[in-house]
């Protein structure tokens, strides 16, 4: 596992591989972002039984695939301050490392993405979710952008978000990153609009303006 700080407060952890870097993250992304624990205290094998019983994988095949959906993750620094407070006992292996890294900066403000293997399939889009948390211009601007979406496509795409397994309270950052790293992703998963090309140009502008300089200055288009 590599730990680098791509941008100021913006870590970045690589996995070799994809089952290291989901088994890592469970908890700490769920306790974030997911539309049925978020904000709560849960046991691994509570999550296992709800995300097979509600995924469309688990649906499907009556398996546990959640090391095999998701390639990349993100948690703002906020997240872990229950796991430090010790009210996730038992951790992990795994957890235990993750929070060691981060012991030293339990009061910053800071952002941790997580992929595996070379990384750069997801690593724009997970970048893009540091910068809507830790840079206040970065934010405002592309909120600004996403405000000029018309309603009737803004609803589109957040209920198929919220279809996939995100909560409410995510769905403009996760708007962004989607659409500021590969709108191909919502084409592929029939989720269109009219607007979705400009816009997406008009975010990558700003996202690249805020990457420069940064130590990864190449992502997939």
């Amino acid at each position: 596992m590599d730990l680098t700080e791509i941008i100021d407060n913006i870590f970045h952890l690589n996995f070799p591989t994809q089952f290291q870097l989901a088994s890592t993250f469970l908890r700490f992304q769920e306790h974030y972002e997911s539309p049925e624990f978020r904000g709560k205290i849960f046991t691994l094998d509570e999550f296992k039984r709800w995300y097979t019983a509600n995924s469309e994988k688990g649906k499907e095949t009556g398996n546990f695939t959640y090391y095999e959906d998701w390639t990349g993750f993100n948690v703002p620094s906020y997240t872990l301050e229950p796991f430090y407070d010790e009210s996730f006992n038992p951790l992990s292996d795994q957890e235990k490392m993750f929070l060691d890294l981060f012991a030293n900066r339990k009061c910053a403000k800071f952002y941790v993405i997580g992929t595996f293997g070379g990384g750069m399939e997801a690593l724009g889009h997970e970048i893009a979710h540091g910068l809507f948390y830790t840079n206040k211009d970065y934010r405002e601007q592309v909120l600004h952008i996403l405000g000029k979406i018309n309603s009737d496509e803004i609803k589109i795409i957040h209920s198929y978000l919220l279809k996939i397994g995100y909560c409410e309270e995510v769905l403009d950052d996760e708007t962004q990153a989607y659409l500021v790293d590969d709108i191909g992703w919502f084409k592929e998963n029939g989720v269109e609009g009219e607007s979705f090309i400009k816009i997406h140009d008009q975010l990558r502008e700003v996202f690249d303006k805020y990457i420069a300089g940064s130590k990864i200055t190449s992502f997939t288009q």
